[in-house]
């Protein structure tokens, strides 16, 4: 009798096993913040200035993606390329993140739009100085992006009607094993979706 109640027992403890509801992959658990934060992206930032359809200047530097300044449902991603004694390039956007979506949400400012949505990045921003398109793909490993800026005013080396493209190629390893909680940060010259201003970039 002992017996069968045991396997009776075995039985039952196979099927609920059976039954049971599949664990959710990595991606499924994490949001944007935890598959994309934490340790820098590092590589290649390429840019070119054109104008008339005709590329005038080029430039080649090191790039850095990287997420900072997160709450429970906010965080800036800056976008920084440096081109060595002909300076640096930093793009910093602010926006909100809801599971694995990043988007900038301001009534104010209905003219800007950026989001990074399943891996993929898109927007489209507009002020008075210029507009930005952003482009490209991003995943815990890989985030290569497309910057174009078209100047609707001169500002520096960029005259009115000019365009300048830059592409960032960069990857890291162990997502998310380092967190820029700990790296140093610098007040520089930063585009951002109102125009240039002042603002914090890391230092990792």
């Amino acid at each position: 009798m002992m017996k069968n109640i045991n396997c009776l027992w075995i039985i039952a403890l196979i099927f609920c096993l059976g039954c049971s509801k599949s664990e959710p992959t990595a991606n499924e658990a994490q949001d944007f913040v935890s598959l994309y934060g934490g340790k820098p992206f590092k590589g290649t930032a390429k840019g070119k200035r054109s104008q008339d359809g005709q590329v005038n200047y080029q430039w080649t530097g090191e790039a850095n993606i990287v997420l900072m300044d997160k709450t429970a449902d906010s965080v800036s991603l800056v976008l920084m390329a440096d081109f060595g004694e002909e300076g640096a390039i930093n793009f910093k956007v602010r926006g909100a993140y809801d599971g694995q979506r990043f988007f900038t949400s301001d009534p104010q400012q209905p003219a800007v739009f950026f989001e990074i949505n399943d891996g993929r990045v898109n927007s489209n921003i507009k002020n008075d100085l210029q507009t930005m398109l952003f482009s490209g793909s991003m995943s815990p490993e890989k985030a290569s992006v497309q910057m174009e800026v078209a100047f609707l005013q001169a500002s520096g080396i960029f005259p009115a009607g000019s365009v300048f493209d830059m592409q960032f190629y960069t990857t890291r390893e162990g997502a998310g094993a380092d967190d820029t909680e700990g790296c140093q940060t610098r007040l520089v010259p930063i585009w951002s979706p109102s125009g240039v201003t002042m603002g914090m970039v890391p230092d990792c």
